[in-house]
């Protein structure tokens, strides 16, 4: 215990963690040796000093080696923000990643319910009538035959039990708001990854390829949304094989009207499930445009898109043609069914 108690202290003093210390504490966390009153100071000390590279490091490989796996090709992908910007938008990544499927490209979705919004992945896809699956070998047969899964991160991560409650009564983003996009069950390489402050995109992006990543595009709008905008400029950090990029993405430079995010308020699960039906149907257009950007990127990191310009045409395309609503459909069936 004195090797905890003074990594405590370094962090309430606002000094960083080796990534063994992290490890370490985070190895404690994982398997429910340390009290709720403990976890909840730690997280609040390390957001308040600013989590690190090799904190974050540390801590992921201890939460990647507890995690359930599942096993998948080399050509998914997933669309997982951080959540935590607060904006309160409708679920972006979620529909996103619905049209992306459409076409055929290969989703491994990893989410959770609400934590810091008022509807997460898991919430808005339960309230659209999907199911989801706890068997490993269910989800395996999802993503082959229908090109989706979606893994339920309490599922897969069964010690997060022990953070849960403490997550949930802060009601603010944690350090797990930035580990959740790094733990993807079944070790997907191609990512389009939002975060909800500007200086996490080159650390998720040095995270990421030290843990073996391929394509990935870190993005967080102007406006702090944690997906590409449409209010404005998104920054973006992309990492493809061992080469890390940084630029600007300006959705005006594609063609794209700029928007108010107002237009795209979300609510409960209920609320933000009708908008994504309405927008497959063509009945939302805002809404439609950053998907469709969204998408888009989803497309290129997949490989059947050049940029993202391209994607989004194609995700236009299958939005407009209503292919995205007959697969939401297909979708719904299939995983009530097995």
């Amino acid at each position: 215990m004195t090797e905890i108690i003074n990594i405590l202290d370094k962090v309430y003093n606002l000094k960083d963690l080796s990534e063994e210390e992290s490890s370490v504490i985070f190895n404690k966390i994982m398997k429910g040796e340390l009290s709720d009153v403990i976890i909840s100071s730690f997280l609040t000390a390390l957001k308040i000093k600013g989590e690190t590279l090799d904190e974050i490091i540390g801590a992921t490989k201890i939460l990647r080696e507890k995690s359930l796996k599942i096993n998948s090709t080399l050509d998914t992908v997933d669309t997982c923000g951080t959540g935590g910007d607060m904006l309160g938008t409708l679920n972006i990544s979620t529909a996103s990643a619905i049209v992306a499927a459409s076409i055929g490209i290969k989703i491994t979705k990893h989410g959770n319910r609400s934590v810091s919004s008022k509807s997460g992945s898991a919430d808005v896809l339960e309230s659209l009538g999907i199911k989801i699956q706890k068997d490993i070998s269910k989800n395996e047969k999802m993503l082959t035959d229908i090109n989706f899964c979606f893994m339920f991160a309490p599922y897969f991560h069964n010690a997060m039990k022990y953070v849960a409650p403490v997550r949930k009564e802060l009601k603010t983003r944690t350090i797990f708001n930035l580990l959740g996009p790094l733990l993807n069950p079944a070790n997907t390489k191609k990512q389009l990854l939002g975060v909800f402050e500007k200086k996490w995109l080159r650390m998720h992006a040095e995270v990421l390829k030290n843990l073996g990543s391929e394509h990935i595009l870190l993005v967080n709008g102007f406006d702090g949304l944690d997906e590409i905008s449409l209010s404005g400029k998104t920054n973006m950090v992309e990492l493809k094989g061992n080469k890390i990029s940084e630029y600007v993405f300006n959705p005006e430079e594609i063609g794209y009207e700029l928007i108010d995010n107002i237009e795209i308020k979300g609510g409960n699960a209920d609320f933000n499930a009708d908008a994504i039906i309405k927008m497959l149907m063509g009945k939302h257009s805002v809404f439609q445009k950053i998907i469709e950007i969204n998408a888009g990127a989803t497309i290129y990191l997949s490989g059947k898109a050049k940029n993202i310009k391209d994607g989004s045409e194609i995700a236009k395309k299958a939005i407009d043609s209503r292919q995205s609503l007959s697969y939401l459909e297909e979708l719904i069936k299939y995983t009530n069914s097995i």
